[in-house]
């Protein structure tokens, strides 16, 4: 098994693109700048920050500091950019090579975030009350304000006589002294003043360090909920343009596009007003970010020599993996294109076996034999490579203990199907169930990608899309093959399979979120926009998700109008999920669940495809939603 846990050896060769951005970061001329690393969920941006991290807090890097932050972390602060910012601080102050020079500086600058963090919420509802009771003496005044002022003055305060007593401590003096002096100003005048004063004494604390660059990591941005994305990319607005300093932000470039439409857009959004949000979102995302670097995704070539060397590093000593990583290294300095596989590295590794007792020379020609397939169906994403490892070791491992002698490369293009389509893969499952293991479909299947002109039949048109005729191609074949065995083995994931359990990436995972908590129709119009963002594998497993609320709550005539939404926005592989789901429904007896609202949005789909009216016609005669059909179709006939 492999850590899913990011690293700063580069199994990857991406340190041609962390010395690409330290060179960038390193240039004092173009101080100070802001750097995005932008890449999809698991495309390795945070084994790029590690890289960065080690590098730039060499002895090497004297002149230079590095404070590495994970935006995840604050994920659950009601603040999260004063926490940010206090810990950006709070770092600087427990630096060995600096901390001792500006301790005085930091401490004064971490008593500014109180003001940062209270802003006008402070002035309203704490300040005000408090000097109008101290001047009264008016105690019901101080009950009011005990609460909201424990954030300002300390958790310590639980009633209205420990308010008073702190405000008459010297500290509290000095507080109340400088609350006089602001409390008859607009807090809008306030703030401002607070952060041009905070920036101004912050540029000085890092001219005092003697360093010559101050770089701040921002990492995990793309895992935190829209609103606490925003309130980290506050922050760093706060310290953007202080001289000396660069930021690093790692994060997928489309969940950052899609917080800030969140903050910005209003819920009854008109179809008109969308690309004026657009604009604001390029806008901000320009002004924030100067430098966008975006990754690669790994070709054929990068995937097998990742696979290789993860097969290496877990089942070779240390010492052995050492000698073949070094070899690696000066392989990729001089050539950046071919794969670094089992034929480079056979002296090392000969008559080997791990710590399972398998023949490493074995691991590693499999590696070579799946590794086309892999890249197909993952699109060269690491953490999706590492993740599917995983989950393929296991059921080898698994197979093992049950006897069962199993193709390697036949369950490696099964798993790929479970990943990019999901229906399908359980599909197959139960063709296979009805046919003692071979199912004749995938004959017909197979047929059909060696010869266009053979028509498809009926069942098998929601296999008719570019995605699953690519994997029917993918060799090997499975004409002859009996795949009792190889469902046994993942029995266990066909409810809860690979993209529904670890394999959605966050852009999906949100957008699904925004879309299933529609407010109205406009509402859902302008989310189901943001589909397009997506890629068409990412496009997939959103569909399958959507998909299956509907199997499982055909009663909910929400899931049905988001359905019909999508499929009103011309996407084609939505409308052949949808007329599965409902022959499944009725197969099942579940077409009477089907609210009766439903009818309006079907009928005018069905108008538009014969297959949909088929269906349709084959629902339960007397059911609620059979019945709302026919009324609805004679609406349609009357007004003709």
């Amino acid at each position: 098994m492999w850590s899913d846990n990011e690293t700063d050896n580069d199994l990857l060769g991406f340190k041609v693109h962390s010395d690409l951005i330290k060179g960038v970061i390193k240039n004092e001329r173009i101080l100070p700048i802001s750097v995005g690393v932008f890449g999809d969920w698991g495309s390795g941006k945070s084994s790029i920050m590690k890289m960065l991290e080690q590098e730039l807090n060499s002895e090497e890097q004297g002149d230079t500091a590095c404070l590495y932050f994970n935006g995840w972390v604050f994920e659950g602060y009601d603040d999260a950019k004063a926490a940010l910012i206090e810990d950006i601080l709070i770092k600087l102050k427990e630096n060995k090579k600096f901390g001792h020079k500006i301790n005085d500086e930091v401490t004064s600058l971490l008593k500014s975030i109180n003001w940062l963090r209270a802003g006008g919420f402070l002035m309203k509802n704490v300040a005000q009350p408090a000097l109008m009771a101290y001047a009264t003496g008016g105690a019901s005044l101080l009950i009011d304000v005990v609460d909201k002022a424990k954030d300002f003055f300390g958790n310590t305060l639980e009633n209205p006589s420990d308010l008073i007593t702190k405000i008459d401590t010297e500290e509290g003096k000095g507080i109340i002294k400088e609350l006089k002096g602001i409390i008859n100003k607009n807090s809008s005048d306030v703030i401002p003043m607070v952060v041009r004063k905070f920036r101004e004494d912050f540029e000085k604390t890092i001219e005092k360090t003697g360093l010559k660059s101050l770089v701040i990591l921002i990492d995990d941005l793309d895992r935190c909920n829209p609103e606490r994305i925003i309130d980290n990319l506050e922050a760093i607005k706060l310290f953007l343009n202080v001289p000396k300093t660069a930021f690093i932000i790692g994060a997928d470039e489309r969940i950052v596009r899609h917080a800030i439409e969140c903050r910005y857009k209003t819920p009854n959004i008109q179809s008109a007003e969308i690309e004026q949000y657009k604009g604001i979102v390029t806008d901000y995302l320009e002004k924030l970010i100067q430098v966008p670097y975006r990754l690669p995704r790994l070709s054929n070539s990068d995937v097998e020599t990742y696979m290789t060397l993860l097969f290496c590093y877990r089942d070779l000593s240390k010492d052995v993996f050492e000698n073949v990583y070094d070899k690696f290294k000066k392989f990729r300095e001089q050539d950046r294109h071919s794969s670094f596989n089992y034929d480079m590295i056979r002296e090392f590794i000969n008559g080997m076996k791990n710590d399972k007792g398998k023949d490493v020379v074995q691991q590693l020609q499999m590696v070579q034999q799946i590794a086309p397939m892999v890249t197909n169906g993952l699109k060269g994403n690491p953490r999706q490579i590492k993740r599917f490892l995983n989950t393929f070791t296991l059921r080898l491992e698994l197979a093992d203990v049950a006897k069962f002698d199993l193709d390697e490369e036949i369950l490696a293009k099964l798993m790929v199907l479970e990943y990019i389509a999901l229906p399908q893969f359980k599909e197959l499952c139960d063709w296979q169930q009805m046919q003692n293991g071979k199912p004749k479909q995938i004959v017909e299947l197979e047929n059909h990608v060696q010869n266009s002109t053979a028509k498809l039949s009926m069942e098998l048109t929601n296999w008719d899309k570019d995605i699953l005729l690519k994997w029917i191609k993918m060799k090997p074949s499975m004409k002859d093959i009996n795949l009792m065995d190889y469902f046994w083995i993942a029995r266990d994931k066909l409810v809860n399979t690979i993209d529904a359990e670890v394999m959605v990436s966050q852009i999906v995972r949100m957008i699904y979120k925004s879309i299933s908590k529609y407010t109205t129709n406009a509402s859902l119009k302008s989310e189901v926009q943001n589909i397009c963002k997506l890629s068409d594998e990412e496009q997939s497993v959103l569909f399958n998700m959507i998909n299956r609320d509907m199997l499982e709550h055909p009663e909910n005539d929400r899931c049905f109008e988001i359905v019909h939404a999508i499929i009103n926005n011309k996407y084609s592989e939505m409308m052949s999920i949808y007329k599965s789901t409902l022959r499944n429904l009725r197969k099942n007896n579940k077409d009477s669940f089907i609210p009766p609202s439903v009818a309006i949005g079907l009928s005018s789909l069905a108008k538009q495809d014969t297959e949909l009216m088929t269906i349709i016609k084959t629902f339960e005669e007397n059911s609620k939603i059979a019945i709302a059909i026919k009324v609805q179709n004679k609406k349609i006939q009357n007004k003709k």
